[in-house]
């Protein structure tokens, strides 16, 4: 488990960096608060899923990867660290602000498919869900140390990896780690795309 200031340190990384992203930029806009809130839902994510030894880290708050196996982490426990995940966010945000989120995330998810790997692959997947990497350590192998490891164990296991980005600039990052990028959806009205990747 993470120290108090270790986990500050790992919730500023991925606030600073996914404030970058399409798909956090769509849920915040124009947001009075939307820093907080991006840190508080961050915050819950980290601590959820470090439970379920789905987070890697780089020492001094470099890189953070979230990413679970389908085989470790089935739908129903996943629903309930998902609802755990929240608990941070719910316990910060308005009612005015809650409405918000909730009508962008209903929105967002018409264009990501759920279980949309199905239609390539029977069986277990490992869903990488984050990989944030501080702007400073660019260039310097951060992310492959996170990755790697995850690609090892999955290559090991015969298990294909999905992920999901609405950020085009990740799409040569992931494809020079082996990713193809297998379906896109994109919605004028929100001004999004995502893809969807497999390995």
């Amino acid at each position: 488990m993470l120290k108090e200031s270790e986990l500050r340190t790992y919730v500023e990384l991925m606030k600073t960096r996914f404030l970058e992203d399409p798909g956090v930029i769509f849920q915040v806009k124009d947001l009075d608060r939307a820093e907080l809130l991006i840190k508080a839902q961050f915050e819950g994510q980290i601590e959820a899923f470090m439970e379920e030894n789905a987070v890697q880290v780089q020492a001094d708050g470099k890189g953070l990867l979230i990413g679970y196996s389908t085989r470790d982490l089935p739908e129903d426990r996943l629903m309930n660290v998902m609802q755990q995940s929240s608990q941070k966010l719910l316990a910060v945000v308005n009612q005015e602000e809650l409405q918000v989120l909730q009508d962008r995330a209903v929105r967002q998810a018409q264009i990501i498919p759920q279980n949309w790997h199905t239609a390539y692959v029977d069986g277990a997947v490992y869903h990488l869900l984050i990989i944030a990497t501080d702007e400073s350590v660019k260039g310097t192998g951060v992310f492959r140390k996170l990755i790697t490891p995850v690609l090892e164990k999955c290559e090991a296991n015969k298990e294909p990896i999905v992920l999901e980005t609405f950020n085009p600039d990740n799409l040569p990052i992931y494809e020079h780690f082996g990713f193809n990028l297998m379906e896109s959806h994109t919605s004028d009205d929100m001004g999004l795309t995502c893809y969807c990747m497999m390995r």
